[in-house]
């Protein structure tokens, strides 16, 4: 049997969150990029070419969505753990790797944190 590696990815998904230690950031939602890659289980391969035999890539969108909605985040590692642990519920997520970039907090450079099982 041939060992084959399913993957799903949510690249460069921009939204507005709140997120940061300092009163600005506090304040005013500013700008990430999340970028999520995940394991399939290969059991979950679909068998019929039709969205009810697989998994429909926008429930994973909409838990980032309503995880970043859910409040306001001191830290982007807490803001990454929850995603990830969240991702990871899902019985045919075998791994998960999340990043999150801040692309406008300093004028020089973008900073970013990433967590990964896989």
């Amino acid at each position: 049997m041939r060992v084959r590696n399913r993957k799903i990815f949510i690249n460069n998904f921009i939204i507005k969150a709140s997120v940061g230690v300092y009163e600005h950031e506090k304040k005013y939602k500013q700008k990430i990029i999340i970028n999520v890659e995940l394991l399939i289980s290969n059991d979950s391969e679909p068998k019929h070419d039709n969205l009810e035999s697989t998994q429909d890539y926008s429930q994973f969108r909409t838990c980032l969505i309503d995880i970043i909605q859910s409040q306001h985040f001191h830290l982007l590692e807490t803001l990454v753990e929850k995603i990830h642990s969240n991702l990871m519920i899902y019985s045919y997520v075998i791994g998960a790797k999340v990043k999150i970039t801040k692309p406008d907090i300093f004028n020089d450079c973008e900073v970013a944190y990433e967590l990964s099982n896989i």
